[in-house]
């Protein structure tokens, strides 16, 4: 019982109380996110997420008028927010030990987004569409699936409570 505390630095299934995520939930997240391709699924997301809610493209100014994948992959602005998005997404689950500092930048991305006035429900498609490429794209373990699916909880609960549509 020791080594296996030492092992994960302490019960690997505690619930972390600020995060909601045992240090197994931690692992999962940050082992199967070193084996995406950020770049290749970043804008896919994007792709999916405006088949699945067309309007969303609009938040775009460079890309709105632009009519496919390639032509918007080429938009550099398009691509600096994609890697902007995988960024974020980097920091946060690199530093998932440290609860409150991601708390930190999830309100932050909370207070941007209001202010473009992005609606909460667009970041829950967004949550569909990741787990449809988790599942279906990637084929990752429903174990796995489930620990985003923590992570996505934890991040968008100080997220989306800063913005108020």
């Amino acid at each position: 019982m020791f080594i296996y505390h030492w092992w994960w630095g302490g019960d690997p299934d505690a619930v972390n109380e600020v995060s909601g995520m045992t240090l197994r939930d931690i692992y999962r997240v940050q082992t199967s996110w070193k084996t995406i391709n950020t770049t290749q699924n970043g804008f896919l997301m994007f792709f999916r997420l405006f088949e699945a809610a067309p309007e969303t493209k609009s938040f775009f100014k460079s890309i709105a008028k632009l009519q496919t994948r390639e032509e918007m992959m080429a938009n550099v602005t398009f691509r600096a927010h994609v890697m902007n998005v995988m960024s974020a997404l980097d920091n946060s689950i690199i530093n998932l030990n440290q609860p409150e500092v991601v708390i930190v930048w999830m309100k932050k991305l909370g207070d941007a987004h209001e202010r473009h006035r992005i609606q909460k429900r667009h970041f829950w498609i967004f949550k569909d569409v990741l787990v449809n490429i988790l599942q279906n794209d990637l084929q990752f373990s429903e174990d796995i699936i489930a620990s985003w699916g923590k992570y996505v909880t934890f991040t968008y609960d100080h997220m989306l409570a800063r913005m108020t549509n």
